[in-house]
């Protein structure tokens, strides 16, 4: 498998019937770049507020990569590291949404310049705690690259292809991301721009009750049997 086949691999994951799996983070990546731009941008135009927006959102889905690549890197051991503390760490992960989920709904507060820090640079824990909670479908390409990731002799090679695999992922994620988010800072919907904010702390409030509460495989069992029915 090539490089270019590991990467095309993962935008295949976001735009086809696989996406139903992908859809676990979907719409909490898409509620925090929201919630990231309704507060970047003010009264402003989506554009002025670029600069903010794509830090939060790469970082965002750095962490997630970072994440995604450790854990399915299993001959390493660091990845046996971390899911043994897996747990652990999807309820840290759960917390951070918690807070974050609360900060855009305006239940929590912080002074404007922290605030502008906070609500960029915690995209990098938002993306591994995104990672944590993840349980990825194995796709016949993923399936080629875990069987690499799993064999000493070439974790090194099948951990660059997943490092690809889910640079795709992310190349989905942001553009799409991107969109929606330009979309919802249209002048014409100026007005609603506070309620905006609000549902996207209220969504990622949700994906962290469901962590905390360990029902994201759960969620997951849900959006598998409506993919089944469906399909």
């Amino acid at each position: 498998m090539t490089i270019f086949e590991a990467y095309t691999g993962g935008l295949h994951n976001f735009f086809s019937i696989w996406f139903f799996c992908l859809f676990q983070v979907t719409p909490f990546f898409i509620a925090y770049l929201t919630g990231l731009t309704m507060m970047e941008i003010g009264d402003r135009n989506w554009r002025q507020g670029v600069p903010g927006i794509l830090t939060g959102s790469i970082l965002c889905l750095i962490g997630f990569m970072s994440g995604y690549i450790l854990l399915g890197s299993t001959s390493l051991s660091i990845s046996s590291t971390l899911f043994r503390y897996l747990y652990v760490l999807n309820q840290m992960g759960g917390v951070i949404l918690l807070i974050t989920g609360l900060y855009f709904t305006g239940l929590f507060r912080l002074p404007e310049h922290t605030g502008n820090m906070y609500r960029r640079h915690i995209g990098l824990l938002t993306g591994l705690s995104f990672a944590f909670a993840y349980q990825p479908c194995v796709t016949p390409t993923l399936t080629s690259i875990y069987n690499m990731t799993k064999n000493p002799d070439t974790v090194s090679r099948g951990t660059l292809l997943l490092g690809f695999y889910s640079l795709g992922i992310a190349t989905a994620f942001l553009s799409v991301g991107l969109l929606i988010s330009s979309l919802l800072s249209a002048d014409k919907i100026r007005g609603i721009r506070r309620i905006i904010r609000y549902v996207s702390g209220v969504v990622i409030i949700i994906m962290s009750i469901l962590i905390l509460a360990n029902w994201m495989t759960i969620y997951k069992s849900y959006l598998v049997g409506w993919a089944v029915h469906e399909h």
